[in-house]
This record gives C-alpha cells, structure tokens and sequence, in this order.
C-alpha cells in the first residue's frame, strides 16, 4: 500500500511539473524584436505623447501596478498624471534596449534613460535613469508586469 501512495505522489509529481518549451534562436530573435519595439513605444507614451491611455494600456494589472508606486491601475493613472503636470521634458534619450527572452511569455528589458526636465517653477534638472522592466504574455498581448527605475541626477 504504501508504495502504491509513493507511486502516485511521484506520477502526481511528475504531470504537476511545468511544460518545458526550447525556443528556437528565431522564436528568442521575434520575441526580442516585439518587447523591445513596446517598451520603447512605452517609453514614448510616457515622456513625448503624454498619451495616459496608451501608457496604461502596456500596463499588468495582474499584480498591482509596474512601478509598486500605487496599489490600483487607477492609482498609476492618477499618479502619472501629477507626474506630467509637475514636469516638461527639454529632451528624453533612451539608450541601448537589452532583452533577454526568459521564455515564449516572458522577457526582461533593460536601459538607460537620460532627460532633461523642467518643473512648474522653471528649475531645470539632468537625470539619469536605469531602467529594468519584465514583460509577460496575458492572454496574446505583451504586458509590462514589473518595472524598476533607478534615478540618478546628473547636472543641472
């Protein structure tokens, strides 16, 4: 008996077990071309269109917000918007975009930013930022599930 309940626990075990899927270098190349052509889209929508409906639209509402800055989307969105009406950017550089495709759902992306902002009263700063964003596949659109930003100021 008791090796029929260790016998079952093992092929319970084994069927619990994720499917694994090797991607092909041309599968990792697509997935790489289409999460790094979003995330700069993103990155538009959030510093040149200003656009709050396309920046949302990238965002997970699978756990919370991207940025952990909010508890809700609608938080974000509310956020964002401050966000926009304290600053004006001079200019928004986005440097090199690195992927890595974790799987045919996932992918991290990472890159630095550099902008020049102005704030409502016209002080003018230099930032650097780091950014490191997971995108996940729900239900057949990319999503931005995490995101982390590091800013550095860099001059004035």
């Amino acid at each position: 008996m008791r090796r029929m309940i260790l016998s079952l626990m093992l092929v319970a075990a084994v069927a619990c077990q994720p499917a694994t899927m090797e991607l092909t270098e041309e599968q990792k190349a697509e997935i790489e071309d289409v999460v790094k052509q979003l995330a700069a889209k993103y990155s538009e929508a959030w510093t040149s269109d200003r656009d709050i409906d396309g920046y949302m639209r990238y965002a997970s509402d699978w756990a919370g917000t991207p940025w952990g800055c909010c508890e809700t989307l609608d938080d974000l969105r509310s956020n964002a918007t401050r966000f926009w009406n304290r600053w004006d950017w001079e200019s928004h550089e986005v440097g090199e975009m690195k992927v890595m495709v974790l799987g045919p759902d996932a992918a991290a992306v990472t890159f630095t930013a550099v902008a020049v902002r102005v704030d409502t009263a016209g002080v003018r700063s230099e930032v650097t930022n780091e950014l490191a964003n997971l995108w996940v596949r729900e239900a057949g659109q990319w999503k931005l599930l995490i995101g982390k930003n590091h800013v550095h100021p860099t001059g004035t």
